[in-house]
């Protein structure tokens, strides 16, 4: 995989059902000691880690998506702008995050995602429904 092809993979990545379906195609993109960053969790190391913030996510947001608008390709990175949507606590939920991947021989090395987790703090904490399934996502 280079760098410019990656947006497309994402972009094919982020359709498929989660967790199973979506961590089957993404893991073996993933360098055996990636890491991984994004708000509200802890840094993932290797593809376990990297497996369990993820599963962890979409435990939080089982109905994730990602809508990949910007992308961008500068040597050996790969920035994606996306908008996401799901559900929390019955009601939807909006934000934007913007991605950047590391790519070296074929594999991501790193990825670091940016977003402002404070939406989803404060949606979380303005719908009790929500509530059982936060806490359960951070046991996972």
């Amino acid at each position: 995989m280079t760098p410019e092809e990656f947006p497309r993979l994402f972009t094919e990545g982020w359709t498929l059902p989660k967790p199973q379906p979506f961590l089957d195609y993404f893991l073996p993109l993933i360098h055996p000691d990636a890491t991984f960053t994004q708000p509200m969790f802890p840094a993932a190391h290797g593809h376990a880690e990297i497996e369990r913030l993820f599963r962890r996510l979409f435990t939080l947001l089982p109905d994730l998506t990602a809508i990949p608008h910007t992308t961008a390709v500068d040597a050996n990175h790969v920035y994606i702008e996306s908008d996401c949507t799901t559900t929390l606590g019955r009601k939807p939920l909006s934000f934007q995050v913007c991605d950047q991947f590391t790519i070296q021989d074929g594999k991501i090395t790193t990825r670091r995602s940016y977003s402002d987790p404070l939406p989803t703090l404060l949606a979380t904490l303005r719908r009790p429904r929500s509530w059982p399934t936060a806490l359960k996502s951070q046991r996972r």
